[in-house]
């Protein structure tokens, strides 16, 4: 099991969409990705990054990303449609670790960037670790207030779709489109935007809720809820803790299992969220 994040950025992003994929990338490169950037650095490791504006476009390449940050920094500011940055180690056919951003299925404005951890950086089991980890989604995320956000195993989708809209056979566009007034999912550690922290009494409600180990505030508006210390310890009755603290401003609808994704989690029940 290895550690996935992903968020979701639209046009009330804090700065607007380049600016909050410049922040994820920066914050995953200057956190979790730091040793094997180091590595690429000092020729040990590899790395392949490159963006592309659009499907009309040349892909442009920044590799190797630890010489070539700043330069793609610049491109992520304007906001690709694709953006990516991979690390491989010796004789590793596939990346020990990847950052991601794509527009095409969430479509313009919006983008949705993925983390998928190194599994030596981030242990699911392990207190500390998962600390780092979501002391990487307050970093990338603090200043720039995201529609949507999680962390949890990456045995949830990679990236666009929510476990949620899954089960609920809700579709991504219409699913990112009214992320601000409909939670997206919930997972080990979601981010709940600035526009529903209303509805669930604030950053003090979520904390008397007794739902989570974790709640912090975001500079740029949104909260960060992490349910337990470790992914380890995310057990099915704190799942539906989490599914009650954030039941007023989760879409309406009954889940139901997808054949496609057995492993999903969730409470089966209607949330009855009314968006208001």
């Amino acid at each position: 099991m290895r550690l996935l994040a992903s968020a979701t950025f639209d046009a009330h992003t804090e700065g607007g969409v380049g600016s909050g994929l410049a922040a994820w990338f920066g914050a995953a490169l200057d956190g979790p990705l730091r040793d094997l950037t180091a590595e690429d650095r000092q020729g040990i490791g590899a790395s392949y990054a490159g963006t592309q504006a659009d499907e009309s476009s040349s892909r442009q390449d920044f590799s190797p990303v630890s010489a070539r940050w700043p330069a793609m920094r610049a491109e992520l500011l304007r906001a690709p449609e694709t953006a990516h940055v991979r690390f491989h180690r010796e004789r590793s056919y596939k990346p020990v670790a990847q950052v991601h951003s794509s527009s095409i299925i969430v479509r313009r404005p919006n983008a949705e960037a993925s983390l998928l951890f190194d599994e030596t950086e981030a242990a699911p089991d392990d207190p500390a670790s998962c600390a780092r980890a979501v002391g990487f989604l307050v970093a990338a995320l603090d200043g720039v207030g995201p529609a949507f956000a999680r962390l949890g195993a990456d045995d949830e989708p990679r990236i666009e779709h929510t476990g949620l809209d899954l089960v609920l056979g809700r579709k991504v566009r219409r699913s990112v489109v009214e992320a601000r007034t409909f939670l997206r999912g919930y997972s080990w550690t979601t981010v709940c935007p600035a526009e529903l922290i209303d509805r669930l009494g604030g950053a003090a409600g979520l904390r008397a809720s007794g739902a989570f180990h974790s709640v912090v505030p975001l500079t740029a508006g949104g909260v960060v809820l992490q349910a337990t210390a470790s992914i380890a310890e995310f057990s099915d009755e704190t799942l539906r803790q989490v599914f009650e603290a954030l039941r007023p401003v989760l879409p309406p609808g009954t889940p139901r299992p997808d054949p496609a994704h057995p492993e999903l989690r969730f409470i089966a029940e209607d949330a009855g969220g009314t968006g208001s």
